[in-house]
């Protein structure tokens, strides 16, 4: 009898373990290939002087309080602008197609690249309409108001949509993000580009930074950053779908509470959280790493700090330690708005970090064992971006070539990934890919034209497919975010599975979702 007690449960921790070909997907930041909003007005930069001189002069919603002009996207292939573009094929996504352009106040309306017909007065909402029509190989739209009087509620609706509208989100990106059970949402939150501390003295985040639904636009305006967490809820209850979010480097504990009672409050579906501190707080080459560094410095200097609970004098091992705590208290406070028993089921913390370094993880976690116990009654998973590369391959190196340093790459991380695949679970913790997939970037202009032709080749398919398949899942690999579901391709990189979110019979769209199939 005890043996066969002892067995089940031995088998009850093994299935608790076993890993699962799930797949998720990180979305592209917003205004790129997704064309994720009806309005494109959400996703339009900031206003500007019509000279393009300096910023115009807003309100607090970012609403034009002069003459002012906005671009609206720009759509086209990277270097257009100043040729030669990266992509050999010239490749833009099709903008075309007549806009329904709605706004309060006076103005007079122009565009370079656009035929902007005369206004119409809707007198029951009180609202000009303006059609506006970009014609077949425009990617860049920029509308210019003039002669302005109180402009604001600005409204630039897709062609074929007609307002009211009963959905946030395009036909084409809801479509896209179907074959996906959880959305990463880390580009949204403007999580690598955004100043957590904007160099004064208000180095937090706090509730009221963030954009609300009646600001013009969710790209950066002052120090609100983020698509508003309404439009990543409008997600989870449009679709089901697990949300995974990342909580700004600097947001405060009253940042992080508000948050967790808004999702408790408006999601309306039983969609699991993914919680996350930040997005890659390793990695010196965003703010966040640096915010971090300075934050468990300053912590140690106060005194009472259990950063240094065993004399560690090493600030490095200190950040690391700040980042473990800080997922751990995300998670609690969560808990606390979503009730008990809601952590490591409906919450879920993960605990991010360098893929290269198996030992930081051990070290975070064995000082969270030390310091707050069991990591796996706080903490749900741990994370990596096992990206594959061509590093190695020349600066001149053939389709053929790169595709094989593509393999060649994503076998040689096995031991790497299998590491802390086998850490997580030894510590009864799942192992998650936060970001993965190919990786083409870095800026540099040199056989761009090859690289980007390697990542369209029909080949893609059989390479990411054998990535996810045979070194993650088969290593015991639990979920795998894919970075991105879109983007441009070009020297910065050819992240998206697509580069056209209407088009998903790509490759690597195809090899991705044969590595779920049994």
């Amino acid at each position: 009898m005890l043996t066969t007690c002892i067995t089940a449960m031995l088998l009850t921790q093994r299935q608790a373990h076993r890993s699962e070909p799930m797949l998720g997907i990180n979305v592209e930041g917003i205004g790129g290939r997704g064309l994720e909003f009806i309005d494109v007005m959400r996703t339009s930069r900031a206003w500007e002087k019509p000279d393009g001189s300096g910023p115009a002069k807003m309100d607090e919603h970012g609403w034009p309080l002069e003459d002012a002009r906005t671009v609206a996207f720009d759509m086209r292939p990277a270097m257009a602008w100043a040729p030669p573009m990266d992509d050999p094929a010239k490749f833009q996504i099709d903008v075309s197609g007549t806009y329904t352009l709605r706004f309060k106040g006076k103005a007079t309306i122009t565009s370079g690249e656009a035929t902007v017909a005369p206004a119409t007065f809707d007198e029951k909402t009180q609202t000009n309409v303006v059609s506006v029509t970009l014609p077949k190989g425009a990617g860049l739209l920029v509308l210019t108001f003039s002669h302005t009087e109180n402009v604001h509620d600005v409204h630039l609706y897709r062609p074929h949509y007609k307002p009211p509208v009963s959905n946030f989100f395009t036909d084409a990106f809801m479509e896209a993000i179907r074959p996906f059970p959880v959305i990463r949402f880390m580009d949204w939150g403007n999580s690598n580009s955004t100043n957590p501390f904007f160099g004064d003295a208000h180095n937090t985040t706090d509730w009221a930074d963030r954009h609300t639904q009646a600001d013009c636009t969710y790209n950066q305006i002052g120090r609100k950053f983020g698509v508003p967490w309404e439009m990543v809820i409008a997600i989870g209850n449009f679709t089901g779908k697990d949300l995974w979010i990342n909580i700004p480097a600097g947001a405060s504990d009253d940042y992080v509470r508000q948050l967790a009672t808004l999702m408790k409050s408006k999601l309306t579906r039983d969609s699991n959280l993914y919680l996350e501190y930040s997005n890659e707080v390793w990695n010196w080459g965003f703010l966040q790493a640096t915010y971090n560094r300075m934050a468990a410095e300053a912590e140690v200097k106060a005194g009472k700090s259990d950063l240094n609970n065993d004399g560690e004098t090493n600030w490095d091992v200190w950040r690391r330690r700040r980042h473990a705590r800080r997922t751990m208290e995300i998670g609690r406070i969560f808990e606390t708005a979503f009730g008990k028993g809601s952590l490591n089921t409906r919450i879920r913390p993960v605990m991010a970090w360098w893929a290269i370094a198996p030992d930081q993880y051990k070290d975070m976690l064995d000082w969270l064992q030390k310091t707050y116990g069991d990591p796996s009654k706080y903490l749900y998973a741990v994370a990596l971006a096992p990206y594959f590369n061509i590093e190695g391959a020349s600066k001149t190196a053939t389709v053929d070539e790169l595709l094989t340093t593509f393999k060649r790459s994503s076998d040689g991380s096995v031991k790497m990934r299998k590491a802390i695949i086998d850490l997580a679970h030894t510590r009864h913790l799942k192992a998650f890919c936060y970001e993965g997939g190919s990786d083409t970037g870095g800026g540099d202009s040199a056989n761009v034209g090859n690289r980007i032709r390697a990542e369209r080749d029909p080949r893609m398919e059989q390479i990411v497919s054998h990535d996810l398949r045979d070194n993650w899942y088969a290593l015991g690999g639990d979920l795998f975010m894919y970075f991105t579901l879109t983007s441009a391709y070009s020297r910065y990189g050819c992240w998206g599975l697509t580069d056209d979110v209407t088009n998903l019979n790509t490759p690597k769209f195809r090899g991705a979702l044969a590595s779920q199939k049994r």
